[in-house]
């Protein structure tokens, strides 16, 4: 069989991409959740818990919670009140249940005795706890205190410093009041400004900038400095656009980026498929913004230590090792922060956790001595790449019927 060299890799690879396939699967039936579809649709209809030491608390007093569907509980101050004190919705997972940066964020909606809404408070969460916390400082909760009920409601803005979260908690109470009132949720909108597509436009630019060095590599040599300095300040810095095991993991997950965010979306497609077909790595060296920092501050020193093959035959295996360690904690503990494990969220400096600051930084100084340590040695997400880049090894009699 006469194949092209493009189709021929593919085909070599294909054993692996069924493997990353299957392991794929696997974190999200772990999850329960496919590109944001729930894949056990009988506990869609379960109602979601409250506590009622949570009611107590809002309350700033003792209550009791009374309900018929475990859909809309009627609270009271003392068990002698005929009239309710006060009621809280929590309808079930099916309109409950929206997913934030990295994980669900169920809401309870809490009312009093004339039916206005006094407060929006969050469940048990397995969200990032800092972007849970940025929210609460823009007082985004608050947003439908005051309004009745029964009211026609109205679009919720939000843009906030944790985009993501905030979509998330207001789909879900524009979903909870709308199922319980048998009425169309209230959309929920996020401003688009043109910084935001500008920026998008600017990861464009560098993406085909990248793709110019990808396929003629010896003629774009001079442009190999503007490119990283143009991956660190618009990828990095700017849009804080890169490829991590958190970012994967969430996508597959709770789906895609939408569509304004194309840049990330082109970026993971060719990033995928151009070293299943080409076999060779393209995101890594051409588009990484932490790989691309570490090479310039590499450019500062011009002696580095070389690596023996020894020494980078072990490198690849620690990699591995790393990527199965991961694979097995999101088994074992699947709503830990992979975020926090790598070191791309310093482009996030604000969400940043202490752990990825001092990742980045000792690979950052490591750079003056080796080349990339980072991509070179420990990178998980590397490794998924690199995987697709490969060449599968055949058995030799496979090896043999196939040239047959």
């Amino acid at each position: 069989m006469n194949l092209s060299p493009q189709w021929h890799n593919f085909v070599n690879r294909i054993p692996k991409l069924l493997l990353l396939l299957v392991v794929f699967y696997a974190l999200a039936q772990n999850r329960e959740m496919l590109f944001g579809r729930a894949l056990d649709s009988d506990n869609q209809n379960n109602p979601v818990r409250i506590d009622t030491a949570l009611v107590s608390q809002f309350f700033h007093q003792p209550t009791l919670l009374t309900t018929t569907d475990s859909v809309l509980y009627e609270v009271r101050f003392a068990a002698t009140h005929e009239d309710p004190d006060g009621y809280v919705i929590v309808e079930r997972e099916a309109t409950n249940s929206a997913w934030g940066h990295d994980g669900p964020v169920s809401v309870a909606v809490f009312l009093d005795d004339g039916m206005i809404i006094r407060g929006v408070h969050l469940l048990e969460e397995h969200e990032t706890r800092r972007f849970v916390e940025r929210m609460q400082t823009a007082r985004f909760l608050e947003r439908w205190n005051g309004r009745h009920l029964y009211d026609p409601q109205q679009p919720i803005d939000a843009t906030t410093g944790a985009t993501a979260t905030s979509v998330a908690v207001a789909t879900n109470v524009n979903r909870t009041l709308a199922a319980l009132l048998d009425r169309t949720p209230a959309p929920v909108m996020v401003r688009e400004t043109p910084h935001t597509m500008a920026g998008q436009w600017a990861v464009l630019f560098v993406t085909v900038m990248s793709l110019a060095c990808f396929f003629a590599p010896d003629t774009t040599r001079r442009l190999r400095i503007p490119l990283l300095i143009l991956s660190v300040a618009v990828l990095g810095i700017w849009q804080g656009t890169f490829l991590s095991m958190a970012g994967l993991y969430r996508w597959l997950i709770m789906g895609f980026p939408p569509l304004a965010y194309f840049g990330v979306f082109i970026i993971l497609l060719l990033s995928f498929l151009l070293p299943l077909f080409t076999g060779r790595g393209f995101y890594c060296r051409y588009l990484c913004p932490f790989g691309a920092a570490q090479e310039l501050v590499g450019v500062l020193t011009r002696r580095k230590l070389k690596l023996s093959p020894q020494t980078l035959t072990v490198a690849r295996w620690v990699r591995r090792g790393i990527l199965v360690t991961v694979v097995i904690l999101l088994l074992i503990l699947p709503h830990v922060e992979l975020a926090d494990l790598e070191p791309f969220t310093l482009f996030l400096f604000r969400s940043a956790a202490l752990s990825s600051l001092v990742l980045a930084g000792l690979s950052l100084v490591g750079s003056l001595f080796v080349r990339r340590p980072w991509c070179r040695l420990l990178c998980p997400t590397g490794e998924i790449l690199s995987l697709l880049r490969r060449k599968v090894r055949y058995p030799r009699f496979l090896s043999r019927h196939h040239r047959a």
